[in-house]
C-alpha cells in the first residue's frame, strides 16, 4: 500500500473542501456548483509580502483561494516534487529583497507551512529552478550576477548552499548594463553520451553563459555528494548581440532550437543547438525577430506552447502585451499577431491543455486569463482576472 499517496489524495480532498469553504468571499460569483470545483492548481508570486494558491476553475476562468504564505517579495516559484515522507509536494520561493534576499520552502498543506530558509544567495535573485535529477535548487541573482545552488534535504525542505558561480561583464547600454546581471537558467539537454549542461542568461554582458555539470558539488562549500558541480566553460558563450540584454530562454529538444527573448533590444534570437565530437554543445543563430515592435525595451518571458506549434514572448513599458510566433516543424519562426494586456506583464504560463494563459501584470495588480486558439495560437481576452489588493503579481506557476 502506498501510503503518501494514499496521504496526497486526502490532503487534496480537505483541500478541495476547505476552498468550497473560501469561495463565497474570494468574488466568483456565478459559479453553478461552488461544491464541486473543477480545475487546477496554481500558484502566484508577488512584489509584495504574500505568495498565493488557487484552484483555477476551467470551467468560468474563476479563481478559489487555498490559502497564502507570507515572505518579503517572493517574486519567483518553483514546484517540487511530491515529498515520499509525506505525500505533499514542495514548494520554493525566492525572496528578492537586495543584499537580505533569501531562498525558502513550503510544504503545499492547508497552511502551505515554512519548512525551511536560506539567506546565502546573492543579490536580488529574480529566478528559481528545482532540479530533480540532482534534488537541487538553482538561483539566477541579478543584482550580483550570479548563480547558487542549494542542497534540497530528503523532507523536502531547501538545505545548505553547495555550489555558487559569480559572473563579470557588461554592456554598452551603461544605465542597464554595466555589470553582469543573471536572469534565468534553464538546462540544454540530459544527453546521455554528452552529459547536462546548464545556460544562463546574462542581460548585462549579452551573453548566455554555459556550465557543464561535473557531478557532486565541491570547492569552497565542500565536497559532500551533495548538490551539483557546475564548471563554466567561457569558451562556449553564446553572443547575443550588443545592447541586447538576453533575459529569459525556452529549449525545444525536439527541432534542436534555443529560443531567447531579449529584454532590451525586444528581439527572439533563435539558435541551433547540437553536440559536436568532443561532446560540447555548438550554437549558431539562426534567426533574429523583432518581437517587441514599440521598442519598450522591457520585454520578459518566453515560453512554448505545449503542442509546440506556437511560442510567445511578453513585453512591457510600452504597448504592453504578448507577442505570438508560429513554429513550423523545420523549426522555422514567423511572427503572427500581438495581444494588448494589462500593465506590465512580466511572467505568464499556459495551462496544460494549451487553452489558456495566465498573464501575470504586475503593475494592473491583476493575473488576466486568456483563451487561446488551438488552429492559430491567437489569442483573446476572456474578461476574467484575478485582483490584488496590495500585492503585485509577478509569477504564475501551474501545478504538474
Amino acid at each position: 500500500m502506498n501510503l503518501p499517496k494514499i496521504m496526497t489524495v486526502a490532503i487534496r480532498f480537505v483541500l478541495i473542501l476547505l476552498s468550497c469553504s473560501m469561495a463565497s468571499g474570494c468574488g466568483n460569483a456565478g459559479r453553478k456548483d461552488r461544491n464541486v470545483p473543477e480545475g487546477i492548481v496554481i500558484y502566484v508570486g508577488t512584489y509584495g509580502e504574500n505568495l498565493y494558491r488557487y484552484i483555477f476553475d476551467v470551467s468560468d476562468r474563476s479563481f478559489i483561494p487555498l490559502g497564502q504564505a507570507a515572505v518579503k517579495n517572493p517574486s519567483y516559484l518553483a514546484l517540487g516534487e511530491e515529498n515520499y515522507k509525506d505525500g505533499i509536494y514542495d514548494l520554493y520561493a525566492v525572496s528578492e529583497n537586495g543584499t537580505s534576499s533569501a531562498v525558502f520552502s513550503f510544504a503545499d498543506d492547508i497552511g502551505m507551512t515554512e519548512t525551511g530558509s536560506v539567506s546565502l544567495t546573492g543579490t536580488d535573485p529574480c529566478f528559481l529552478f528545482f532540479d530533480r535529477p540532482s534534488s537541487t535548487l538553482i538561483t539566477a541573482e541579478y543584482g550580483s550576477g550570479s548563480i547558487s545552488v542549494f542542497a534540497v534535504n530528503d523532507d523536502g525542505s531547501v538545505g545548505e548552499k553547495t555550489d555558487s558561480l559569480w559572473f563579470h561583464g557588461s554592456g554598452p547600454v551603461a544605465a542597464r548594463q554595466e555589470s553582469s546581471h543573471i536572469h534565468q537558467v534553464a538546462f540544454l539537454s540530459d544527453d546521455s553520451a554528452s552529459g547536462r549542461f546548464l545556460l544562463a542568461t546574462d542581460l548585462g554582458a549579452d551573453r548566455i553563459r554555459v556550465m557543464k555539470v561535473t557531478g557532486p558539488a565541491a570547492g569552497e562549500y565542500g565536497d559532500n555528494g551533495k548538490g551539483l558541480g557546475l564548471t563554466y566553460l567561457p569558451e562556449l558563450d553564446v553572443e547575443c548581440g550588443a545592447g541586447s540584454g538576453p533575459r529569459h530562454m525556452a529549449i525545444d529538444v525536439q527541432r534542436r532550437r534555443l529560443y531567447c527573448i531579449t529584454e532590451i533590444s525586444g528581439e527572439l534570437l533563435v539558435f541551433r543547438w547540437a553536440f559536436g565530437e568532443d561532446g560540447l554543445p555548438v550554437f549558431s543563430l539562426a534567426d533574429r525577430i523583432l518581437a517587441d515592435e514599440a521598442h519598450g525595451e522591457g520585454s520578459a518571458d518566453i515560453h512554448l506552447h505545449p503542442s509546440g506549434k506556437f511560442l510567445y514572448t511578453s513585453h512591457r513599458l510600452k504597448k504592453d502585451g504578448i507577442s505570438v510566433f508560429s513554429v513550423s516543424d523545420d523549426g522555422t519562426v514567423v511572427k503572427t499577431g500581438y495581444c494588448r494586456t494589462g500593465k506590465h506583464p512580466r511572467n505568464f504560463a499556459i495551462t496544460p491543455d494549451g487553452k489558456m494563459m495566465l498573464v501575470a501584470c504586475r503593475d494592473d495588480m491583476a493575473v488576466e486569463v486568456y483563451d487561446i486558439d488551438g488552429l492559430t495560437g491567437e489569442l483573446s481576452p476572456s474578461g476574467q482576472k484575478l485582483k490584488f489588493d496590495k500585492d503585485m503579481p509577478s509569477c504564475v506557476r501551474v501545478a504538474e
